[in-house]
C-alpha cells in the first residue's frame, strides 16, 4: 500500500517538472522527493515519471492517474477544512478577516460589542489586503468591500455603502492646485489601482475609465499603497472617505455619485451551518457602526 501524502508528491512534481521544483515548493529535500517518489512508483509498480537532464516527464501511465490523484488532494483538503472547522466549533473559536480599513471602523467595534455579550467565544483576527478563501477554510467570516459578492458557495449580507474620494496631497495643492470635479483635473497626474481592488472596487474601474494613459502616473494595489503614494505627492488618487478624511497631509478634492461601494459581511455556506457563526453574522447586520462617512444599503 502506497502512502497518501505521496500522492501530493505525484501532484507537485508533475506540476512543477522537476524534483528541484518540488523541494522548493514544499520547502523539503530535493532527495526526499525522489525517494519518495519512487516509492510510490515501486508500490503501484508503475513508472509514472520519465526521468532526464531537463527534469521530470509525466508518463501515459502517470498521465491516466493524475485525475484521480487531484480528486484524492481536493478530498484530503476537505477533510481538512471540516476538521479545522469542526476543532474550533468545540473551542469557540471565530476566524474573522478583512482589510485594515474595514476592520478599523467596523470590525473591530462590533467584535467588541459581541464579545461582551458572548465572552466564551474566541476571535482569530487577519488583517489581510489581500482576500482569502473562505471556500478553502482560511478563514470563517470576511469583511469584504465590493460592488458584488459571486459565488453560489458563499452567504452574504449587505452592510454599509462606502463613498469615496478624488485626494492629493497639501504639497501637491500648493504646487498645482486641487481640482474640484472631474471636469477640472485636465493636466493632473493620477494614481490608479491594479489588482484584486481595481477588479472588485467600481469606484476603481470607474476612475480609470475617465483617466487617459497620458495622464496616469502610476498604479498601487491597496488603500495603504494609495495612501503613500498621494503623500508622496505622485497626483490624484481615490479613497474610501474614512480613509482619506482622516490623512492630516491629504486634501480632500470632490466627491462623485460613481466613487462608492458595498461592504459585505460574507461567509461560505458551511461555516454558516455553524451556530456561532451565524450568530455573529447576524449580530454584525444589526448592529454595525453607523457614522458621517458612510450610510446604510
Amino acid at each position: 500500500m502506497f502512502d497518501w501524502d505521496d500522492i501530493r508528491l505525484f501532484l507537485v512534481v508533475a506540476k512543477e517538472g522537476s524534483t528541484l521544483g518540488a523541494s522548493k515548493r514544499l520547502n523539503i529535500n530535493q532527495t526526499t522527493v525522489s525517494r519518495r517518489i519512487q516509492a510510490l512508483e515501486h508500490a503501484l509498480k508503475l513508472t509514472l515519471f520519465e526521468r532526464d537532464p531537463r527534469g521530470y516527464a509525466v508518463t501515459p501511465h502517470g498521465s491516466a492517474l493524475l485525475d484521480l490523484a487531484g480528486q484524492m488532494a481536493a478530498t484530503a483538503e476537505t477533510i481538512q477544512t471540516r476538521a479545522e472547522r469542526l476543532s474550533r466549533e468545540v473551542s469557540g473559536v471565530i476566524r474573522l478577516t478583512g482589510n485594515p480599513e474595514a476592520m478599523e471602523h467596523w470590525g473591530f467595534p462590533v467584535l467588541a460589542r459581541f464579545r461582551a455579550k458572548h465572552p466564551d467565544i474566541e476571535f482569530e483576527v487577519d488583517i489581510s489586503t489581500g482576500q482569502v478563501s473562505l471556500e478553502k477554510g482560511e478563514a470563517d467570516i470576511a469583511l469584504r468591500a465590493a460592488d458584488e459578492i459571486t459565488g453560489d458557495t458563499l452567504i452574504a449580507r449587505k452592510l454599509a455603502l462606502i463613498p469615496w474620494g478624488i485626494y492629493c496631497s497639501r504639497h501637491y495643492e500648493r504646487q498645482n492646485g486641487a481640482p474640484h470635479g472631474l471636469d477640472a483635473c485636465e493636466g493632473h497626474k493620477f494614481i490608479l489601482y491594479n489588482g484584486r481592488l481595481a477588479e472588485a472596487i467600481g469606484a476603481a474601474r470607474w476612475l480609470a475609465e475617465q483617466v487617459d494613459e497620458a495622464d496616469r502616473a502610476l498604479q498601487v494595489n491597496s488603500v495603504t499603497g494609495m495612501v503613500g503614494s498621494l503623500r508622496s505627492g505622485a497626483g490624484l488618487g481615490l479613497l474610501p472617505c474614512v480613509a482619506g478624511d482622516f490623512e492630516p497631509d491629504l486634501v480632500p478634492c470632490f466627491r462623485h455619485e460613481k466613487l462608492h461601494h458595498t461592504l459585505w459581511v460574507v461567509a461560505s455556506k458551511e461555516a454558516y451551518s455553524q451556530p456561532p457563526i451565524r450568530s455573529f453574522m447576524k449580530f454584525v447586520g444589526d448592529n454595525i457602526p453607523q457614522g458621517p462617512l458612510w450610510g446604510p444599503v
